[in-house]
C-alpha cells in the first residue's frame, strides 16, 4: 500500500517538482500500483501513462506458477504425479523460465518473433524422440550452449 501511495505521490507532483510527466511506468506485476495510478490521473485526460512490464518479474512470475501447478497437482492418467524424474522438475522449471525470458529479451521489437520463440521453448520442451513435435514443424529451438539459445523460424512461406 505503501508503495501505491508513494508511487501516486511521485506522478502527481513530478510537473510542479521536477517540470516532468512521466507517461510510462514500469511494473513489477502489482497491478494496485498502475491503476492507482491511472485512476488518479497525474496529467488529465489528454496524456495516459503507459505500463512497461519488466521482463525479469514475467520471467519470475512464470516460474512461480509453473512450482505452484507441480505443488498443487494430483495424479495424472497415468497415475503419477506431474513431478518427479522425467516430468516437471525444479532444473526442468528453472530451464523453461530461462528459455522464456531469453525468448522475451531476444525479440523485444517483434511482437510476431516474440510469440514465436515463446511457442519454441513450448514445442522444445515437450519433444522427445519417442514423442517428436509434429505440432508445428515451422519452429525450431537451437541450443548452442546452456545459457545461449537461438530460434530458427522456417520461412512459413516456402511451406505453402
Amino acid at each position: 500500500m505503501m508503495e501505491t501511495v508513494g508511487m501516486v505521490r511521485i506522478f502527481q507532483r513530478s510537473l510542479s517538482h521536477r517540470s516532468v510527466r512521466y507517461t510510462s511506468y514500469i511494473g513489477d506485476g502489482d497491478s494496485k500500483t498502475f491503476s492507482s495510478i491511472t485512476a488518479s490521473n497525474p496529467y488529465g485526460k489528454d496524456i495516459t501513462v503507459l505500463k512497461i512490464e519488466c521482463v525479469g518479474h514475467v520471467h519470475k512470475r512464470m516460474g512461480t506458477r509453473l512450482r505452484k501447478l507441480k505443488q498443487m497437482s494430483s495424479k495424472l492418467s497415468d497415475g503419477k504425479s506431474i513431478g518427479g524424474k522425467g516430468r516437471l522438475t525444479d532444473r526442468m522449471i528453472d530451464l523453461i523460465t530461462t528459455y522464456y525470458g531469453n525468448a522475451i529479451r531476444q525479440n523485444k521489437t517483434c511482437l510476431s518473433d516474440m510469440r514465436k520463440a515463446v511457442w519454441a521453448v513450448y514445442f522444445h520442451i515437450q519433444y522427445s524422440p519417442a514423442n517428436p513435435n509434429t505440432a508445428n514443424p515451422n519452429i525450431r529451438l537451437i541450443r548452442t550452449a546452456p545459457w545461449k539459445i537461438f530460434y530458427n523460424f522456417k520461412d512459413e512461406k516456402k511451406n505453402r
